[in-house]
């Protein structure tokens, strides 16, 4: 058995379970200020089996449907994220030639094919992706932004003069429920989310002893997420956490997050697990 990681900046990656490649929040749709800039184009990836999203804000959705148009794949999203792939496509959210920010990424159409294959999910359900792959739908919730993260966009001139062009990104896609994923193969299980929530404790230790967390890193002051991703850590009890979502990928509105905190954190608190920190676009043997 063989399993590979490989992040593709944000909240985006692929898990590659012997062959078998599952692709999380696919997000390409990056501004010419993102860095780094991605060198991986959403066209150069291949045999793609499934496609899931946790949640639909503008940085986990926008290529989605791309999937499920040209590979003719299922894309498992809420039914709100679904609503905003089809808005998203009809161009009803922002006007592409006329929008200011530069964008990496062209629009596409969506069919009634595509469409079909963007398939609404709930909390509680099981993804049969092939026969020895199943994914579990977990209950979730988008982080809270702490006073710092706040703070630090409202006194960003940056972000104000760009404040017109973010805002029908953030009104015209509603983040819907939010998911994440328990992934089971050949006694295996990978945990994910897209955004980070630690109070589901029940949820979390019922899934403890697991072989690797992916954690995202964005929403709070680096000293707050080192103390919520350790916390999840303390529940799920994972062999290998792999950090996500911290590059400074749509700016204004993100940044290149500090990791020392939560290193420092990790080292003190669970030295025996393996901590990843991956570069975008490397494949990470995680499991053989």
């Amino acid at each position: 058995m063989i399993i590979k990681f490989t992040w593709l900046g944000t909240a985006a990656y692929v898990l590659d379970l012997d062959g078998t490649r599952v692709l999380f929040d696919p997000f390409f749709f990056r501004n010419e200020n993102s860095s780094p800039l991605l060198e991986i184009k959403r066209e150069q990836l291949t045999d793609i089996s499934a496609v899931l999203i946790t949640h639909a804000h503008v940085d986990h959705i926008t290529d989605a449907a791309w999937f499920a148009e040209n590979h003719d794949i299922p894309v498992y999203t809420s039914k709100i994220g679904k609503e905003n792939m089809i808005k998203w496509c009809a161009g009803e959210i922002i006007d592409f030639e006329n929008y200011s920010l530069k964008f990496t990424t062209e629009p596409y159409c969506l069919t009634e094919k595509g469409e079909k294959n963007i398939i609404p999910i709930e909390w509680g359900d099981q993804l049969k992706i092939t026969n020895d792959i199943y994914v579990d739908v977990l209950k979730s919730k988008h982080i809270n932004f702490d006073f710092n993260t706040i703070w630090s966009r409202l006194t960003s001139k940056q972000f104000w003069n760009e404040a017109k062009n973010l805002l029908p990104l953030a009104k015209g896609l509603p983040m819907g429920k939010v998911f994440g994923f328990c992934t089971n193969y050949n006694q295996s299980k990978i945990v994910s989310y897209g955004s980070l929530y630690h109070k589901e404790k029940t949820q979390l230790t019922e899934l403890a002893n697991i072989d690797l967390f992916i954690a995202p890193l964005a929403g709070n002051s680096p000293k707050h997420m080192a103390k919520k991703v350790c916390k999840m850590v303390s529940y799920l009890n994972p062999s290998t956490v792999i950090p996500i979502h911290w590059d400074n990928f749509f700016p204004p509105i993100s940044r290149l997050e500090d990791l020392d905190p939560f290193l420092d954190k990790m080292k003190k608190n669970f030295p025996k697990v393996n901590l990843i920190i991956p570069s975008i676009n490397e494949e990470i043997v995680v499991m053989d």
